[in-house]
């Protein structure tokens, strides 16, 4: 015990000693050191004039001898070299004038900045201190000497000895009161102690009525008491412990049948949700060209009575709907946040939600939607049920159409996992970035845009879930895993299994253990290919060429007359239409341009240029609705198109939609702020909004299925119209003439109706109006004459035919009809002569 209490003193006090007397040495050393480097700056300022001239070092000299005055505690010697390696100042004038030693000199003239060193005379060892000597000379420092300090060493470490000593007699006196202290310890604790020991070894040997007799009011009497309470409930354990197993047994049952109860009742809520799950992802597509199936794995599996299921957060979902009278395949690939029952919830919410909406697209009237806008509206639906949940649920999707004709894809991606195309047996992704944040994030609305890619024959798209990437790796250890972060992994298991879901899963799972819900959707696109086959004249290279040439001479008219030839006997060529469509537009031939547009879009619906060109087309012919529309569509698919922004805010001012048209702008402005136009609109806004009150300036945009719905009137009376019932058809256009009052063919079908229902005036006023606006229309001019006939205003008459013809030669109903005049009025005249 004496041993320990001394060796822990020792120690103590040992290592601290040496601390004390190293730190005080290397501050004593810093001092110096400082001291030193004033010195040798204010040697450095006297002695550089001096040392450059090198003929009198006056002032130097009287400098170092200041110094041996001013007694520096422990300075020897200073002296001041010149460049030519000899002693030009000193204090003690022992070296002045002499050379110095080669390897003294040496060293000083390597150093750079103040340095020190130990070095032995035969006084004892001294510490010298070498600062070298610099001028500054165009930009570079030039060495003209060096200063040179030594102390005597023992001289400046004199107080740290002091303090050695100081701290040896203090330790040697802490070392026997240790010695005291550990003779008293021995005596005083070891008693105790060894009475402890002595009751524990009879304990322990099996002697459980023994128990240990100190009365001790310290920690090892405390320690007595309880080591004797511990032995009585060891001896009582001992002896009841039979009846206690018995007793524990009976409560792990008991709570084991809870336990099996809740987890029956538990995988029953599981069944049922599976159950409820099952019709809502249907595989439900039917097109003849876009193949889809899916696979999904749920990572929670169980048993429920003799059923076996599985439960989790992951969907899909395919189905054929019609939009615009042309086909399109749906799909939705989801993976709800969350495990087991509450991923499962999520994915139920998205399945009512999305097959409701499913359900009201089968309504006709909800088909004359684009399909962005379709994308837009489930999108909505989603986000709103989503968003109620107020950040307790959240879900991933990629979701979009497929146009079956021509192998469009629209579709958007909400923190999905990137969608991969397999072409050609390599595997890609289509997105490099997140747009869209997870279905339920607050403001993720205005962010909402639609992707669209061009499928080609044989292409594969395949979207999945976080499973198809989060799966374990398992490492040479068998205890070690790690979960995968190379998202490349996924497109190598397609290229491997060739776009093969089962494949594709049996990969995944040979690289590892699934850790999430895996689900894989695969889309297919197979068209007839011979159908779309088409084989262009020969001539048309040389023709196309002549008529570009036509085209950069300026000759329009005549290039479109070329096109016209060239496109009915190439119909397949749809490039013609789209260069019809914009010639039209340049000659401000906007009913052309918008039948031609139209065209080329059905047979090629992603290019934005030409539904840009049919929205401009539409508002030309003061069809704003429509021009509206279509504007929207484009920006759904480029939000950031500044042009189709500064269109559509001029569209909506002109519909009076005033806050939709500044939203718009502003986002323009965002990107162009120095743009006329678009400051010229924004004043109209601002100064027209000055003059209504707040419900008006409120006022928002219809949805985009009630903006359509002057198409709808407009089928409905054609309708009407085909089936003969001239008065219904009547009301319906006059109807949509309240909407596009400026409608040229409109006016034309209402003025039809009125003729035909013999309201013969009101006719001659609509066919007057529809001419006005297209003077061209041969028709209106052959129906107006026939008018004028039946009111026996002949002259009239043959003045509307004799234009139809000159607008149209080989019109032939004009022909007849004025032919039928000539007749008429000769029939006439000979009736009059006889």
């Amino acid at each position: 015990m004496i041993l320990i209490v001394t060796g822990v003193v020792f120690l103590c006090v040992g290592p601290l000693s040496l601390i004390i007397l190293y730190r005080n040495q290397a501050i004593l050393l810093d001092k110096t050191f400082e001291v030193c480097l004033n010195l040798g700056d204010n040697i450095s300022n006297l002695a550089t004039e001096e040392l450059l001239i090198n003929e009198t070092f006056d002032a130097t000299s009287t400098a170092l001898s200041r110094l041996k005055t001013s007694q520096l505690s422990g300075l020897l010697d200073a002296y001041v070299v010149n460049i030519d390696g000899r002693y030009v100042a000193e204090i003690n004038e022992n070296h002045l004038g002499k050379p110095v030693p080669q390897n003294e000199l040496d060293y000083y003239f390597s150093l750079k900045e103040l340095d020190f060193k130990e070095v032995e005379s035969g006084s004892g060892p001294i510490l010298r201190f070498t600062y070298p000597i610099f001028i500054e000379y165009r930009d570079k420092k030039i060495r003209v000497g060096a200063a040179i300090f030594e102390f005597d060493k023992e001289e400046v470490y004199a107080p740290v000895v002091q303090t050695r000593t100081t701290i040896i007699l203090g330790a040697s006196i802490l070392f026997v009161i240790g010695i005291i202290i550990a003779v008293y310890s021995a005596i005083f604790f070891s008693r105790p102690i060894q009475q402890l020991t002595a009751g524990a070894k009879l304990i322990g040997a099996g002697n459980l009525s023994h128990r240990i007799s100190l009365q001790n009011q310290d920690e090892i009497g405390e320690l007595a008491s309880t080591f004797n309470r511990m032995t009585s409930q060891i001896q009582d354990f001992t002896q009841n412990l039979e009846s206690k197993v018995e007793q524990r047994t009976e409560e792990l049952n008991q709570s084991l049948k809870v336990v099996q109860d809740l987890k029956e009742r538990q995988d029953g809520d599981y069944y049922l949700t599976s159950l409820l799950l099952q019709p809502l992802q249907p595989n439900n597509n039917n097109s003849k060209t876009v193949k889809t199936e899916f696979l999904i794995d749920q990572k929670k599996k169980f048993s429920f009575r003799k059923w076996k299921s599985e439960i989790g957060g992951d969907i899909c979902i395919t189905d054929t709907i019609s939009l615009q009278d042309q086909e399109y395949t749906v799909f939705i690939n989801g993976d709800a946040m969350g495990k087991s029952i509450q991923g499962a919830g999520g994915a139920l919410v998205l399945g009512v939600v999305f097959n409701a909406g499913l359900m009201r697209s089968r309504i006709t009237k909800n088909q004359k939607v684009y399909p962005e806008v379709w994308l837009k509206e489930r999108f909505l639906d989603l986000q709103n049920v989503f968003r109620s949940f107020e950040g307790s649920m959240f879900i991933s999707v990629c979701m979009g159409l497929v146009e079956t004709k021509t192998g469009v894809m629209y579709y958007i991606n909400a923190e999905h996992p990137w969608t991969v195309l397999f072409r050609d047996g390599k595997a890609s992704f289509l997105e490099e970035e997140l747009a869209i944040r997870k279905l339920g994030t607050p403001d993720i609305e205005e962010k909402f845009f639609v992707r669209m890619f061009q499928l080609m024959p044989e292409d594969i798209i395949i979207t999945g879930s976080d499973g198809r990437d989060d799966f374990a790796q398992e490492e040479d250890d068998p205890n070690h895993e790690t979960i995968n972060t190379d998202e490349m992994q996924f497109l190598y298991r397609v290229e491997e299994a060739g776009g093969d879901l089962e494949g594709i899963s049996k990969g995944i799972k040979s690289k590892g253990f699934l850790i999430d819900d895996l689900s894989l959707l695969k889309i297919s696109y197979n068209p007839d290919i011979s159908e779309a086959k088409f084989f262009p004249t020969p001539e048309l290279p040389s023709r196309f060429s002549d008529t570009n040439q036509l085209l950069a001479g300026g000759n329009t008219e005549e290039a479109i007359q070329s096109i016209e030839e060239l496109f009915k006997e190439n119909p397949n060529f749809s490039d013609l239409l789209k260069l019809l469509g914009k010639l039209y537009f340049e000659t401000k031939d906007y009913s052309r341009a918008v039948e031609c547009l139209n065209q080329f879009i059905d047979i090629n619906p992603a290019n934005n240029e030409s539904i840009y060109l049919l929205s401009l087309s539409y508002k030309n012919l003061n069809l704003m609705n429509e021009a509206a529309d279509v504007g929207e569509r484009l920006y759904l698919r480029e939000p950031l198109d500044f042009n189709n922004l500064v269109s559509l805010a001029e569209t909506y001012f002109e519909l009076g939609v005033y806050r939709r048209g500044e939203f718009l702008i502003q986002k323009a402005l965002e990107l162009n702020p120095d743009d006329s136009v678009a400051l010229q609109i924004q004043a109209k806004i601002e100064s027209i909004k000055n003059t209504l009150t707040p419900e008006e300036i409120q006022k928002v945009p219809k949805p985009l299925v009630e903006i359509r719905s002057l198409t709808s009137v407009i089928e409905s009376a054609d309708n009407l119209y085909a089936e003969k019932k001239y008065k219904e058809a009547l009301n319906e256009y006059k109807e949509a003439l309240k909407r596009s009052r400026e409608n040229p063919f409109l006016l034309f079908r209402t003025a039809n109706c009125l003729s035909l229902l013999e309201r013969m005036e009101e006719a001659i006023e609509f066919y007057s109006t529809s001419l006005a606006l297209v003077p061209n229309n041969h028709h209106a001019r052959n129906n107006l004459g026939s008018i004028f006939f039946r009111l026996r205003r002949y002259a009239e008459a043959r003045n509307e035919w004799e234009m139809a013809l000159q607008i149209k030669p080989d019109f032939k109903t004009a022909r007849i009809n004025l032919d039928k005049l000539e007749k008429f009025i000769q029939e006439n005249l000979v009736q009059a002569e006889s």
